[in-house]
């Protein structure tokens, strides 16, 4: 009960900052600067990048893989968690409140996508959809642009971000 009190706390205090420091992208994760061998939280605001999403009440899932040393291209998925328009647990998206979702990938990343260890993951990949065709179609959370979202996966070394 402790620990689900705590990260409680620590998602509430996240979100805040978030809010506070005008968030204005797609995707944020915690930690800054996620690494192959530890778990992540991807936070998701709907109402950035295509804004597909925003306003939407219904379930949203990620539609997720890795772009890893053997992909070929930005479009060349590995481990994909599951086929598109396919509703799986793994992939459901919590809301948050005001248009904000998170995903906790556990227990580490490359458990979560099912990579070797011998295989190096150089990013997260994302689109989020809803749950159930709307009007005949899938509602969407992309880049403003209409891509897919990435997320770089970094390996122990120092990383810094400059803001």
């Amino acid at each position: 009960m402790k620990n689900h009190s705590l990260f409680s706390i620590l998602t509430t205090i996240i979100l805040i900052l978030i809010t506070f420091t005008g968030f204005s992208q797609v995707v944020v994760t915690t930690p800054t600067f996620p690494t192959a061998d530890n778990p992540c939280i991807i936070y998701f605001d709907a109402t950035q990048g295509s804004g597909g999403l925003a306003g939407y009440t219904g379930d949203i899932y990620a539609h997720t893989g890795v772009i890893t040393e053997n992909s070929s291209s930005p479009s060349d998925w590995k481990y994909v968690k599951a086929g598109w328009g396919e509703n799986i647990p793994e992939c459901k998206m919590t809301p948050l409140g005001d248009d904000m979702y998170s995903l906790d990938i556990t227990p580490t990343i490359r458990q979560y996508y099912g990579v070797p260890l011998n295989e190096k993951i150089l990013q997260m990949a994302f689109v989020f959809r809803s749950g159930v065709e709307v009007g005949g179609n899938w509602l969407e959370g992309k880049t403003a642009e209409g891509g897919d979202i990435f997320v770089d996966v970094y390996y122990e070394s120092l990383n810094v971000t400059f803001i």
